[in-house]
C-alpha cells in the first residue's frame, strides 16, 4: 500500500507562496519530517503569480501548487510507504502563515 495525504491551505501570506525559495525550504522540511530526501527537484513560476513545485522523493514526491491571487497553496505528499507521518501540517501551517488548512488522506491499493 501506498499513503497520499493532500493539504489545502487558505489564507496564505503572499510573499511566502509566490516565493520560490520559500517553497524550496517548506518542501525541505517536509522531508525531513517524513524521513526521505530529495533525488530530483523542477518548477514553474508562472505569470504573473504562482508556482507549481514538484520534488521526486525517495519514497515517491512531493508537490505544492500556489494561488497567490486566492491566498491559497495546495500540498500533496505522496508515499509508498502507508506510515508516513502527519504530524507537522501546523508547522506547515505556521510557514505559509496561513489561517487554515483541510487535509484528507487516501490510501492507495498499490
Amino acid at each position: 500500500m501506498a499513503k497520499e495525504i493532500l493539504i489545502d491551505f487558505f489564507n496564505c501570506d503572499t510573499l511566502v507562496i509566490d516565493n520560490l525559495e520559500a517553497l524550496k525550504k517548506i518542501t525541505k522540511l517536509i522531508v525531513e519530517e517524513i524521513n526521505s530526501k530529495i533525488v530530483e527537484e523542477t518548477w514553474h513560476v508562472f505569470q504573473p503569480v504562482g508556482i507549481t513545485y514538484v520534488a521526486v522523493i525517495a519514497k515517491s514526491h512531493v508537490t505544492i501548487h500556489t494561488w497567490p491571487e486566492k491566498k491559497a497553496a495546495a500540498v500533496d505528499i505522496f508515499s509508498c510507504e502507508d506510515s508516513i507521518p502527519d504530524n507537522f501540517i501546523e508547522r506547515i501551517q505556521s510557514e505559509f502563515h496561513a489561517e487554515s488548512h483541510k487535509k484528507q488522506i487516501v490510501i492507495r491499493y498499490i
